[in-house]
Formats: structure tokens, sequence, C-alpha cells
């Protein structure tokens, strides 16, 4: 694979793990955060460590230099933010030097498939966009202004994302929430899996707008999966609520087209190996 100058915009709980692995293959990876064990930890795994705050405080040599790509892994913070978290993503995306201008020559932006909201059956990434949550709006606004204003950009649309440290098991196991639409398919991926595409994209290349759902092929109900998943860990669930029989299933076929063979397709919980 051809080796590149790459700057990965949030180095947290996918963008760490990411920035390890490009490092492992060899390219020069500037990595940011605002935190500072993060940033001991960039520089630990051979990256170059930047502190950035967006939109506030921003190290212009993170963007500079010979960068050839451009990878954003912000979270939108729409739980958090609330009704404001749109402006305030924006507002952070803006404050990128030289993202307006075209002047970065490969962006990757790490979307939701959120953006599709409630709509029923299969989704592919022609499907209207229709977000109902705080991050799913933000996301949709996200790729919008990217579509007005950058380069040579792709997005993927993430799935629901799970890890060995975010293991699904806890998702309702052990709450006093009943497992809600517990007929829904459900859409998932690995963290590993995600940072497989990006590896992919890097090796492939894009066209400006090329748009990919990142999600595992199985797509169980909701109840059965996530009951199963929280007595692997020992935990019970509260109950479960029927409905959602005729919800989404995400399909990741064009990106498979390229050639995409993701980690822990087939949601085997067995292969959730705990830290």
């Amino acid at each position: 694979m051809k080796k590149h100058n790459i700057s990965v915009l949030g180095c947290g709980w996918l963008g760490l793990p990411l920035l390890k692995s490009l490092v492992a293959e060899g390219h020069h990876v500037n990595g940011s955060s605002r935190n500072p064990d993060t940033l001991t930890a960039i520089k630990a795994a051979g990256g170059h460590a930047f502190y950035n705050d967006l939109p506030d405080q921003i190290n212009r040599g993170f963007f500079g230099g010979l960068l050839s790509t451009l990878i954003i892994t912000l979270p939108p913070r729409g739980r958090s933010l609330g009704e404001e978290a749109t402006a305030h993503y924006l507002k952070c995306l803006k404050a990128i030097p030289l993202l307006h201008t075209g002047s970065i020559p490969r962006i990757i932006f790490t979307s939701s498939t959120g953006i599709y909201g409630d709509t029923s059956g299969i989704i592919t990434e022609t499907t209207l966009t229709q977000p109902n949550t705080h991050s799913g709006r933000a996301v949709e606004a996200a790729e919008n202004w990217l579509d007005s204003t950058a380069s040579t950009y792709a997005v993927l649309r993430l799935a629901g994302l799970v890890s060995s440290d975010r293991h699904p098991g806890r998702f309702y196991g052990g709450s006093d929430r009943p497992i809600s639409q517990a007929d829904a398919p459900v859409n998932l991926v690995h963290r590993d899996g995600v940072i497989e595409a990006i590896h992919l994209l890097l090796k492939k290349g894009w066209q400006r707008g090329d748009t990919y759902n990142v999600c595992a092929s199985a797509h169980p109900p909701k109840g059965g999966f996530y009951t199963a998943a929280a007595k692997s860990l020992g935990l019970e669930v509260k109950g479960t609520d029927a409905g959602g029989a005729n919800g989404k299933i995400v399909s990741s076929q064009k990106l498979r087209g390229l050639g995409w063979k993701p980690t822990w397709d087939g949601l085997d919980l067995k292969g959730l190996t705990l830290p």
C-alpha cells in the first residue's frame, strides 16, 4: 500500500485505535485530542500528537505540511448538546484550516446510519435521509456542508458501534430499561470492521462524495440478540416490549463490492473477547 501523511481528527474510542493501526502500516500519522492522556498514548503509538479543542483552539501544524488525507472522527455529541449539537458540529468543521478552500487533498468523514431515521426496509446509500435525533441531524448537516465545500471527500455511515470494551451485553444488561422494539433488526458494526473499511478506502481511493454504509451482514431481532448478549456477561435484562418487525436493515453491499470483509460480520457473541 502507498504510504500516506494522515491526520486523524478526534483520537477517541475509534480514532486512537485507528491511528495505531495506521502507524503499524507505516503511514506518517498525526493525532489530535484535547485529553492529555490521549496525547501521551498517541506519542507512545508512534504518532505525532497535537492538542486541538475545536472550534476555539487549533494547532495549524496538525493540518499543514504534506498532509494527504484528513480523517474526521469527531462525535456529534447529540446526547450532551441536544438541540445545539448541529450548530456546534458545523462550527467545529468550519474552524478546520483550509477545509473550505479545498486545499486538503482527501477527506474521510465518519457519519452515522442514524441519518436515515426510522425508515423501514432495506437501507442503501441512496435511501432518503430523515434523521430524528440530534446526532443524526448534526451528521446530516455536516455531510451537506462537506458537499458544498470540500474537495475529494468520502463518507462512511457507521452502524451501531461495538467492541469488547463496548459490549452489547451492557446496552440493556443490568438496566431497569426493557428492550424496546424487540422485534426490530439490529444494525451493528465492530470497531475493527470500521478501521478495516478506512484502510480499504486508503488503498482503493475514492471519488468526491462517495458514500458507504458500514454495517455487519447479520440483523437478528433486537430482543433476542441483546438478551443473549447480556446473558453472555452474566447479566439480566428487564424484559422486552414487542414491535419494530418492519424496522430498517442497513445494507453494506456497496462497500463489500470494494472488497470489505469485516471483523465480526455474523455478530457471534463468542467473537467479542472481553478486555
